[in-house]
């Protein structure tokens, strides 16, 4: 959701750019705030797991407006390091970095991601961190591959990706053409676009819920601290664009970079991972220590479309807080829960809620849970 490092040549279509430092410079200007820092920090530290970050290292790769630099900086790191090819997002994190007293211990750099003679100057560290950057690349899975080969042994990998298992009533091949309609369109009609959206996303769909639309504008920087406005301007124009299955991303950290799943948060439009090599023994071997993981006895019971059900009547006091409760499939964390129960049916993907003392889940290859081959588990305080 910041920059877009790619070099294009005449007539391709990725040459249709964003001005995403353009966005990321007028949000800071006018709606930076000391709640949205904690509000970032909060973000960072409940998905690492963390309740701070001292004596830790943190690379953050498409730092954009600058914030959760800030926030990762504000929450101990013992440094700091910003990049962005976009020389308005470099200029507004280093405006973040002078209103905090321009530190020395947090760096600011111009540079690509897909640039490896760049990146061969950086040191390894202890965390990397690219939120909503990699698929704005026109090179995602090489950026994805460049932005891991900045880890060490013991590095933790923290990225967010537009999900293609969320965009699928309008898919992603909808968006990409709204994407390079906004690009080409002037002033006017892109103000136009914006309210268009919010009118058909939030506002119709709010009312259809009887919820207050706009109260969940104001509330919008509750996401990581964020703006509705320019989030919305960024999601318009947000291209060159990729979309990656949440299962896919899996696949692909496995099998090229060799990196196991530690956690995965779905269910948004960007879905967030945290990864690492095989065997690290970093912090969250401390996270996961005395972790019991309960088994999901087979047979489940087939609903409609890609909906099965297990009972957990047995764990009913445990059920209270449905974001906190994780599955598992396979020893790996699902990471989407309190989904609604049509989508389950209907797109399935690993999206699962607890219901009437029940799990309602789905594969996250929307086959048969009960075939061999294939384990479920949860643990109830994942939070």
């Amino acid at each position: 959701m910041t920059n877009t490092p790619l070099q294009t040549q005449p007539g391709d279509p990725n040459a249709m750019q964003f001005d995403f430092g353009a966005n990321w410079a007028d949000y800071i200007a006018k709606n930076f705030s000391e709640e949205r820092v904690r509000i970032s920090q909060q973000h960072l530290l409940n998905f690492l797991k963390l309740t701070d970050l001292n004596g830790k290292t943190f690379l953050d790769v498409g730092c954009g407006s600058g914030l959760h630099s800030l926030a990762a900086w504000r929450a101990g790191a013992e440094r700091v390091i910003s990049f962005d090819l976009d020389g308005n997002s470099v200029t507004t994190t280093q405006k973040l970095h002078a209103f905090s007293g321009s530190p020395e211990n947090w760096q600011i750099l111009q540079g690509s991601v897909l640039d490896a003679n760049f990146l061969a100057t950086l040191p390894k560290a202890d965390i990397v961190y690219s939120w909503g950057v990699l698929h704005h690349t026109g090179a995602m899975w090489q950026a994805v591959e460049n932005a891991a080969g900045l880890l060490h042994d013991e590095s933790v990998f923290y990225i967010a990706l537009y999900s293609k298992d969320m965009y699928v009533d309008p898919p992603a091949e909808y968006w990409l053409t709204v994407k390079r309609r906004y690009n080409s369109a002037n002033p006017l009609m892109k103000r136009w676009m914006v309210w268009c959206y919010a009118w058909d996303e939030t506002i119709k769909r709010s009312l259809k819920k009887r919820k207050n639309p706009f109260k969940y504008i104001l509330e919008y920087k509750k996401s990581r601290g964020m703006s509705y406005w320019h989030d919305v301007k960024d999601w318009l124009g947000g291209y060159p664009m990729d979309f990656a299955g949440n299962q896919e991303t899996v696949a692909f950290a496995k099998q090229r970079l060799n990196l196991e799943l530690l956690n995965i948060k779905a269910g948004e439009g960007n879905t967030e991972y945290l990864f690492a090599k095989p065997g690290a023994q970093n912090y969250w071997v401390q996270v996961m220590r005395g972790t019991v993981l309960v088994n999901l006895d087979k047979p489940f019971t087939a609903l409609n479309g890609h909906a099965w059900r297990v009972d957990l009547s047995d764990w009913a006091e445990s059920l209270g807080d449905p974001l906190k409760f994780m599955l598992y499939e396979n020893g790996l964390p699902v990471g989407w829960p309190n989904a609604p129960r049509y989508a389950i049916e209907q797109w399935g993907k690993g999206r699962y809620r607890i219901e009437d003392n029940g799990l309602i889940f789905s594969a996250t290859d929307n086959s048969d849970p009960n075939q061999a081959g294939k384990t479920y588990s949860f643990r109830t305080d994942f939070i």
